[in-house]
C-alpha cells in the first residue's frame, strides 16, 4: 500500500503540470489577415457586397465588388504588411495604396473605408 501511495505522490505532480492552460499563442496580424473577408451594405435601395481575399501565396490580394448581385469590379494586388500598415500594389498598373488596418473579433477595419469586413474563412 505504501508503494502505491509513494508512486502516486511521485506521478501526480507530473500529471497536474501537464494539464496546464493550453491556450494557443495569439496569431500575428498577418496570420489573422490571411483568408476571405466580406462586407455588405445598402445605399438608396441598392445592395452592395465586397469580397476581399488575402492569399499567403506570393502575398496576393483579390477584391471583387458587387451591386445587386452584378459584379462591378474585380482587381488583384500584391500586399505587404508592416505593423498595422497595409500596402496594396495593383497588379495591372503598379499603383500603390496604403491603409491602416485593425482586426478584432474577426472584424477587419481599413482606414478610408466606411464598411467593415467580416472573416468568412481562413
Amino acid at each position: 500500500m505504501k508503494k502505491i501511495l509513494l508512486l502516486m505522490a511521485l506521478v501526480l505532480p507530473f500529471v497536474l503540470t501537464s494539464c496546464g492552460d493550453d491556450k494557443d499563442e495569439p496569431k500575428s496580424l498577418e496570420d489573422q489577415l490571411i483568408g476571405r473577408w466580406e462586407s455588405s451594405w445598402e445605399i438608396d435601395g441598392d445592395e452592395y457586397h465586397n469580397i476581399a481575399i488575402f492569399d499567403s501565396d506570393e502575398h496576393q490580394f483579390y477584391h471583387s465588388g458587387y451591386k445587386n448581385d452584378a459584379q462591378i469590379i474585380r482587381v488583384s494586388y500584391t500586399w505587404e504588411l508592416n505593423g498595422n500598415t497595409l500596402k496594396l500594389i495593383r497588379n495591372s498598373d503598379s499603383a500603390e495604396f496604403t491603409h491602416e488596418i485593425t482586426i478584432k473579433d474577426n472584424v477587419l477595419t481599413i482606414s478610408g473605408y466606411k464598411e467593415t469586413y467580416h472573416k468568412v474563412y481562413s
